[in-house]
């Protein structure tokens, strides 16, 4: 009833897809050394399972829709890359925020960044839908491990169940490396390089989401 030599596959790419870089994982590990790792968790689960409720789409038909529509994954691009460069709006803003202060402490950090909290739950979730790496990997997902069992319910449950365990391994992963970095964040030139890096990395996966060709899945990864 399962294909294990297939679904050994797909752990595999469950797994790197999941773990490499992305617009999920650099909003995780900013907003763990932003906020610290227990603020972000709500972030952490948002991503999670958002991005199974994605999954469980293309799964259901997703992609008959976009094949149907295929300007609306035009549309998706677009409005993650613009998301992701207001994001990056933010750091370069919080960047100069800190050269008037110096070395303010992490609480005041907190409140004169120009994004005051971490990501809601709800928002996390949201975001997965206007994620052009998340929706393009649900979908290749759903049709190359299609195979893992002919049982619709059972093939459904592996392929949820795994991602969501992958998702949240990673993103608790990212949060906690960015969580490492708090100390830096909240001190002087230091807090305004990573700032720096951070609102590059955003423009540069926005960069990367509007140039990639969506007829290609191998262009992304999950987050």
């Amino acid at each position: 009833m399962i294909d294990w030599t297939l679904f050994v596959a797909f752990v595999a790419f469950a797994f790197t897809s999941a773990f490499t870089p992305g617009p999920n994982n650099f909003m995780l590990m900013s907003s763990g050394a932003l906020f610290g790792f227990k603020r972000t968790i709500p972030h952490v689960m948002g991503v999670a399972i958002g991005f199974n409720f994605v999954m469980l789409a293309a799964l259901l038909g997703m992609g008959v829709v976009i094949e149907t529509f295929p300007w609306l994954l035009t549309f998706v691009k677009i409005a993650g890359a613009v998301w992701l460069a207001w994001l990056g709006v933010k750091f370069f803003k919080a960047a100069f925020a800190h050269k008037q202060d110096k070395a303010p402490s992490p609480e005041e950090k907190s409140e004169k960044n120009t994004r005051s909290r971490p990501f809601k739950f709800y928002e996390a979730v949201l975001f997965q839908w206007v994620n052009p790496k998340a929706l393009i990997m649900a979908l290749a997902a759903a049709g190359a491990y299609v195979g893992i069992s002919s049982d619709f319910k059972l093939r459904t449950l592996l392929i949820c169940g795994t991602f969501l365990i992958m998702g949240v391994s990673s993103a608790s992963t990212w949060a906690v490396a960015g969580s490492a970095l708090n100390r830096l964040m909240s001190q002087g030139r230091s807090a305004v390089v990573l700032n720096i890096i951070m609102g590059l990395l955003l423009f540069a996966t926005a960069a990367m989401i509007l140039t990639a060709h969506t007829g290609s899945t191998g262009d992304f990864s999950l987050e």
